[in-house]
């Protein structure tokens, strides 16, 4: 038989109103109460009927924002997809989810669209954040606001989110190292390093990562070239043509921003497929293509559909059930694929 609120609240010696407080999060409630009805109700595995969680959750009109990145058929398009089936399942209990996109790497822009949603009375934001002091001081101003903020996919220095959704980057940097390392096969390496943009933690982690597991790998190598590549295709494209024809004893090239697909042209345009390992990130539906074809050698996932389903899933758990995320550092997986599990 289901536990109900006036049976926890008589276990916990609070009132209901009390108990009523702790499930969704409002009003204030001293901290040892709040974690003796938390550990009774976790303990009981209590949940709320669907239609009094419906109710409440109405009278509180909450609103959540998220920010991020948007592309078409890239990693942003697959993470949307979790956003929008968490979306939907939100919508059941009339919480609103506003979104906002960012198009280029300008802490300006993104103060903008912080300020905006800000306006519009969130009750929590999840945010891909620039890592910028600008940036990490209006966050810290949300929270002072009492607005709970998950950050998403990179994180920001000096800033501690209620939670973290994300990847591992530093592991998925040693990963790729590891890759080339196999695909080296003992052959000294001039590697080629395609960095993003330094306002993403995620980029510089990767390079961190890889470059630290080549040294205890002891591969044979020398990086021979970094560039700066941005989200433009165009402009990729060209800067590494550019690059492959400035340095043609490059043997491997590691993409670390997930700006792969244009360098992957080049190296076809080049007739350089076969010649050069090329490691990079997400597995999106071109990538599958340049896999099969040989001009990417390996691809490293991250799961983009949790990355986008899970923050505002633990925000509506927090927020309405008073459920806390086992870990404030939810970690996806390092997936990797090659032409042979790609088909």
């Amino acid at each position: 038989m289901a536990i109900t609120i006036k049976e926890i609240a008589s276990l916990a010696g609070v009132s209901r109103g009390t108990v009523d407080r702790v499930l969704h999060n409002r009003g204030r409630v001293n901290a040892e109460v709040r974690k003796r009805v938390q550990a009774i109700v976790q303990k009981l595995e209590y949940k709320p009927s669907r239609a009094a969680k419906q109710l409440a959750v109405q009278k509180q009109k909450l609103k959540f924002g998220i920010i991020c990145r948007s592309d078409v058929r890239g990693f942003w398009s697959e993470l949307l997809i979790g956003v929008d089936k968490i979306t939907t399942e939100l919508a059941e209990y009339e919480v609103k989810v506003l979104r906002r996109f960012f198009n280029y790497f300008r802490p300006e822009e993104h103060l903008a669209l912080i300020d905006e949603l800000y306006a519009e009375g969130i009750s929590a934001l999840a945010i891909v954040p620039l890592n910028d002091p600008s940036v990490r001081e209006r966050l810290f101003q949300l929270k002072a606001a009492g607005i709970t903020v998950v950050v998403l996919n990179s994180e920001i220095e000096g800033f501690e989110p209620f939670c973290y959704v994300g990847n591992d980057y530093y592991k998925s940097g040693r990963t790729a190292a590891g890759l080339l390392h196999l695909f080296a096969r003992g052959k000294y390496q001039n590697i080629a390093v395609l960095k993003g943009t330094h306002y993403m933690m995620s980029h510089q982690q990767r390079i961190a990562g890889f470059m630290s597991e080549l040294k205890a790998l002891g591969t044979r190598c020398v990086v021979t070239e970094e560039a700066d590549i941005i989200m433009d295709p165009v402009f990729t494209y060209e800067k590494t043509m550019i690059l492959l024809k400035e340095h043609p004893d490059i043997d491997a090239i590691f993409t670390v921003a997930g700006n792969a697909i244009p360098v992957c042209q080049a190296i076809k345009d080049l007739g350089l497929i076969g010649r050069i390992i090329h490691i990079s990130f997400d597995l999106i539906p071109a990538a599958k293509l340049c896999l099969i074809e040989g001009s990417m050698t390996a691809v490293i996932g991250q799961e983009a559909y949790r990355q986008g389903y899970l923050p505002l899933k633990v925000l509506f758990d927090y927020l309405v059930c008073g459920i806390e995320p086992e870990e404030r550092h939810i970690l996806t997986h390092n997936e990797i694929f090659i032409k042979q599990n790609s088909l």
